[in-house]
């Protein structure tokens, strides 16, 4: 399956994991295989990966949190919490970043307006993904954009000038 953050340049690949960290469950980590820790349930490898692919299907709409959790055979509340336990964000979280991701990819190309990768990417308005692209990364998408075409700012210089609070 290929995950949004994977489809990206490997220079933005790169910003984005500086920015938010490793893009949880972009990769498994060793603790996903165990079902119970102190903090409590995780889930599976298999229903993680299978939690993943049911939302990379919803990432251009709202999330089902509930479809995802009767895809697993699982209530809605502990399939939120287990999520959560294993990759460390809340499913919403995780599905946020990965819309993210994939809008990053689409700033590529100029054909394509704000709004209409808004709307590609699943969010209501062009300024409701705005304030997501700059709560998660620190800059606004169409600075990003211009950034891509000049070159003039690198990741690590973008994070400086624009700190997330």
């Amino acid at each position: 399956m290929l995950m949004a953050h994977d489809a990206l340049p490997a220079g933005d690949q790169a910003f984005i994991e500086d920015r938010f960290g490793d893009v949880p469950g972009s990769d498994a980590n060793s603790a996903v295989g165990r079902r119970r820790s102190r903090k409590g349930a995780k889930l599976a490898q298999w229903q993680l990966k299978k939690a993943q692919e049911l939302m990379f299907e919803q990432l251009t709409g709202a999330l089902q949190v509930i479809e995802i959790a009767q895809g697993l055979g699982m209530s809605t509340m502990h399939f939120t919490k287990a999520f959560k336990n294993t990759v460390g964000i809340p499913p919403y979280g995780w599905h946020l970043r990965q819309r993210i991701a994939r809008s990053a990819s689409l700033l590529h190309d100029d054909a394509l307006t704000l709004a209409q990768i808004a709307a590609e990417c699943g969010f209501s308005d062009q300024s409701h993904y705005t304030k997501a692209f700059r709560r998660l990364l620190g800059i606004t998408p169409g600075k990003w954009r211009r950034t891509l075409k000049t070159g003039s700012l690198r990741g690590d210089e973008i994070i400086r000038l624009n700190p997330v609070r």
